[in-house]
């Protein structure tokens, strides 16, 4: 059915409409050159200078906080506490986050000095991307200044902390080691597994699971220096809340990223386990149109043009191409004293009008007399069907929608395998290039294996689950050593493959294999008339060349 939109429009064809319009213009174009003229009069932007005043507050109030931090900063070295913490504050040099503080504080202010004022003083609006750039590198200057300064603070309260539980920071940390090593357990036992049943790609296993190793290393010898500190509790030496606590922290951290990476890791080396293609089997396009009538009344001197859209949704594809083709009007209707009338226009059918099923009077203004009616915008979607082995098992997937591009990108392949990832190889390594099906599996002993064919050569033989790729056109076909070699040697990865030549290959939509196999006859693809195209406007098609072809519009 058509869905009818629309409103009445001003009758855009008329002289003095187009006069008003560009009257209007040339106004509009006045009053901005007056505003420009006025911008340039008025130098520097209001909000750059409120900017600028601003900064002097935020460096102003900055000082303060710092200078307060700073006093905070001598009441502790003469407080008690500082015999407890002096020594790590002398150690770490505490003092050294208020004297960066200041170092950036005095930047700013040497910045909004030197280059700011001079700037606002100056109120040139030639100067405004200079005055931009001093604001940014201000704040920039400013963010974090007072953090920086407050770190001595938040590195004594942490020390504390650790004084008063350190017995559970150093459980808490063992449990998140605990873990961590639960998990490598089962880490070691899958990698092995795969080491075992994948021994060529030994190297690339060992350089997956090299990371997360060292890790656990340096986790175990975090959590061995604090177990070691702990033990100084009651020694000579005395106990070290900083080695301790930043041991503990240290190993708690690294315990739960590698719990965190594990799970990545572990699903890595499960994908040399699976084996998988995609074989585009079927593929279709749907089309909407947008035809749009404008209507008036032909009695009038300036008659006010109406306009409505019809959209017409999933128009069939002999209507679709026939009436985009068409570059003017579709229909023509007139109502006179000689009666009512509804034209077909030179060029259009009347099946393909006739089964857009538009009701040519629908939301008709009473006193208007003639309308016409043209294809005012097309849209086209684009689907794709799939064929799925993996790891032995077939499963047909639903129609997937897929982008112009890539269903047009995928014209020649049907019946190919348009992704693959072989059993041993890693997700990163699938093929992406269209082949014959199951080519990419072809020389894995995993697959099948090489055969005599009887004569000098040699035929790949499928093991049982995957015998479908010798039969699933419906005749037998066999991959034949050279057929493998030419793929591998100059295709695999790099291009689509489809045996014979351009005129006659042995594989894909143009092959008489896929054009003849009952499988592809029954498809929508083929009852749609795809297999009649002209195939010379199959590969390499572009977007006038498309609509030709399988009913694209474009956008």
């Amino acid at each position: 059915m058509a869905e009818v939109l629309g409103s009445p429009s001003a009758f855009e064809g008329r002289e003095e409409n187009r006069s008003a319009v560009a009257t209007l213009d040339r106004l509009i174009g006045v009053g901005a050159a007056l505003a420009v003229l006025l911008l340039v009069q008025c130098g520097l932007p209001q909000h750059l200078i409120n900017e600028a005043e601003l900064s002097k507050v935020r460096i102003d109030d900055e000082s303060r906080r710092i200078d307060g931090l700073a006093r905070q900063f001598e009441e502790f070295k003469e407080s008690p506490e500082y015999s407890v913490f002096g020594r790590y504050a002398e150690r770490e040099d505490w003092e050294r986050y208020i004297t960066a503080a200041r170092a950036k504080l005095e930047s700013a202010e040497r910045l909004y000095r030197e280059q700011m004022v001079p700037l606002v003083e100056e109120d040139d609006s030639n100067r405004v991307e200079a005055l931009s750039e001093a604001l940014k590198k201000t704040t920039a200057l400013l963010a974090g200044t007072h953090e920086s300064a407050r770190q001595w603070i938040d590195r004594r309260d942490f020390l504390a902390k650790v004084a008063e539980t350190a017995d559970a920071m150093l459980d808490e940390c063992q449990e998140s080691v605990g873990e961590m090593d639960a998990i490598e357990e089962q880490l070691t036992e899958t990698t092995e597994q795969v080491r075992s049943d994948h021994p060529t790609r030994i190297e690339d296993i060992d350089r997956i699971v090299e990371p997360l190793e060292e890790l656990r290393g340096s986790t175990r010898a975090a959590l061995a220096n604090a177990v070691a500190e702990r033990g100084n509790r009651g020694s000579d030496s005395g106990f070290d809340l900083a080695t301790f606590g930043d041991a503990c922290q240290l190993a708690g951290q690294q315990a739960q990223e590698y719990v965190e990476r594990a799970p990545e890791i572990t699903a890595r080396l499960a994908e040399l386990n699976r084996g998988y293609s995609r074989t585009l089997v079927d593929m279709k396009t749907e089309h909407d149109l947008v035809v749009r009538r404008e209507s008036w009344n032909n009695a009038l001197d300036y008659p006010r043009v109406h306009a409505i859209d019809y959209r017409v949704a999933n128009v069939d594809l002999p209507t679709f191409e026939h009436l985009v083709g068409i570059r003017g009007s579709l229909a023509r209707y007139s109502r006179t004293i000689l009666g009512r009338r509804l034209s077909l226009l030179s060029g259009t059918e009347a099946q393909h009008w006739n089964a857009l099923g538009i009701d040519p009077l629908a939301n008709w203004p009473g006193r208007d007399s003639h309308a016409e009616y043209w294809v005012q915008g097309t849209e086209s979607r684009y689907f794709h069907k799939y064929l799925v082995l993996e790891n032995g098992s077939t499963r047909e997937l639903d129609w997937m929608k897929v982008s112009e591009d890539f269903f047009f990108a995928n014209i020649d392949n049907l019946g190919m395998d348009v992704e693959s990832k072989p059993y041993g190889s890693f997700e990163s390594e699938k093929l992406t290039q269209a082949a014959p099906p199951g080519m990419a599996f072809v020389g894995n002993p995993h697959y099948g294996r090489w055969t005599s064919d009887g004569s000098g050569g040699s035929v790949w033989t499928w093991m049982g689950p995957y015998l479908l790729y010798s039969s699933m056109f419906g005749s037998p076909m066999r991959y034949g050593r050279s057929d493998w070699d030419t793929w591998h040697g100059g295709y695999r990865g790099r291009r689509p493959y489809y045996g014979g030549s351009v005129q006659t290959p042995r594989w894909g939509t143009r092959s008489q294999t896929t054009r003849t196999s009952p499988r592809m006859q029954r498809s929508t693809f083929a009852r749609g008339g795809g297999f009649r195209r002209p195939p010379s406007t199959v590969r390499g098609a572009g977007p006038s060349s498309r609509r030709t072809w399988f009913g694209g519009s474009g956008k």
